[in-house]
């Protein structure tokens, strides 16, 4: 209401005032009548005898407005120009004639009444609006800042030396949260220098293909010989808009990929996606591993509530700023994931806390028992507080990719 209110005043206010103000003053330079006036007194029958006394009159009517208002009507010539040209000053006439843009018409829009918890439950069944709670309103916020525009493909690396630290379900909920918000065009690509399980975790599909097999057709999509529709021969397409490009299953099938490999197909994704969410291995010498982070513009550091698996990435961290990527290191986002129902609480503040001095964003990730499964995931399966966590998860990614892209 306060927002409407002073909303409208803003609008209103400069509108009606100058409207109010300038009513008489806007006749006043285009105001021939006063001249026209005495002649109107002349034609009457008694001043014909006293014909010297009508031209005084037109004098002394032209005289008492201002200098400013007589000078356009002072010749014939700068009376045409000032028919052509408005005497008013543009800044006097401008609120009094132009078209006010839509967006000073319309008053900010009242926030919608709340949908969640107890309050939402009573707006439904009574129908009346009650105000959202403050973390509805940070959601929607968040689904705001989400939708942030970039100007060229974004590549988001997720990795963590350590074994289960999370990084394929990591990879997986983030593409699927950023293609579920941002309409699409979202990547969740296996990089792992051995066998990942990012197809495993997947929906299912009815093909095999991998990276490797699109890494021999990778040309064609350079070349512009193929497009997307043959590209998504290749992938494995989600419910939550997105897609999964699984690495190869075959011992020894990923050592193919190295630097000139992934960039090569780095660089023919980047044509068909907006973001390219990368999943990689446990060994940051892998040539793939060291070409996802080389080509990354933002870091996912995922963790449990474990001490091995926080040191590990903190450890990553430390080696990332060594290797010439303190960029990185200083925009990345870390998840913690509490992996148990029981969350040890004075482990995890102590793990937020270690990695809030490294990184630009932390953000702790509820105990989801379907994705502890192990099984497949999809998006719509997760719990409320799991969707919402990793809608916080994307805008800090967006957040950083921000400044990348500033860059």
């Amino acid at each position: 209401m306060e927002t409407t209110s002073g909303s409208a005043a803003v609008w209103r206010a400069p509108g009606d005032a100058t409207d109010g103000d300038r009513q008489p003053s806007t006749p006043t330079p285009a105001s021939p009548s006063a001249p026209a006036s005495p002649p109107a007194a002349a034609s009457s029958p008694v001043p014909p005898p006293p014909v010297p006394t009508p031209p005084p009159p037109p004098a002394p009517a032209a005289s008492p407005p201002s200098p400013a208002a007589l000078a356009p009507h002072s010749s014939p010539a700068l009376s045409k120009l000032a028919a052509a040209e408005p005497s008013p000053a543009p800044s006097e006439l401008a609120p009094a004639e132009a078209s006010p843009a839509p967006s000073e018409l319309a008053p900010a829009a009242k926030p919608s009444p709340a949908a969640w918890g107890w309050r939402g439950r009573v707006n439904r069944l009574a129908h009346v609006s009650l105000p959202a709670s403050q973390s509805e309103l940070a959601h929607r916020a968040a689904r705001k800042r989400l939708l942030r525009p970039f100007g060229r493909s974004m590549t988001i690396v997720v990795a963590n030396p350590k074994g289960g630290a999370g990084k394929t379900p990591t990879a997986l909920l983030a593409a699927a949260t950023l293609g579920f918000y941002r309409g699409g065009y979202s990547l969740a690509w296996d990089n792992n220098e051995t066998r990942g399980t990012l197809g495993m975790r997947a929906e299912s599909t009815d093909h095999q293909r991998t990276v490797v097999d699109l890494l021999v057709h990778a040309d064609e999509f350079l070349t512009g010989d193929a497009g997307a529709g043959t590209l998504s021969r290749f992938l494995r397409p989600q419910t939550a808009r997105f897609d999964v490009l699984a690495s190869d299953e075959a011992p020894g099938g990923m050592d193919v990929i190295d630097d000139a490999a992934f960039g090569k197909l780095w660089k023919a994704l980047s044509r068909y996606y907006r973001t390219l969410v990368v999943d990689t291995g446990n060994n940051v010498r892998a040539p793939n591993w060291q070409a996802a982070v080389k080509r990354a513009d933002c870091v996912i550091v995922p963790t449990t509530v474990a001490p091995d698996v926080a040191d590990s990435g903190l450890w990553m961290l430390d080696h990332l700023d060594r290797n010439g990527h303190a960029d990185l290191t200083r925009n990345a986002v870390a998840v913690v994931s509490c992996a148990d129902p029981r969350t040890d609480q004075a482990l995890l503040d102590k793990i937020v806390t270690a990695y809030r001095a490294r990184v630009a964003h932390v953000v702790v990730v509820p105990h989801d028992p379907y994705i502890r499964t192990g099984g497949r995931i999809e998006y719509d399966r997760l719990t409320d507080e799991s969707r919402r966590a990793w809608l916080f998860v994307c805008t800090a990614v967006v957040e950083a990719l921000a400044l990348r892209d500033k860059a």
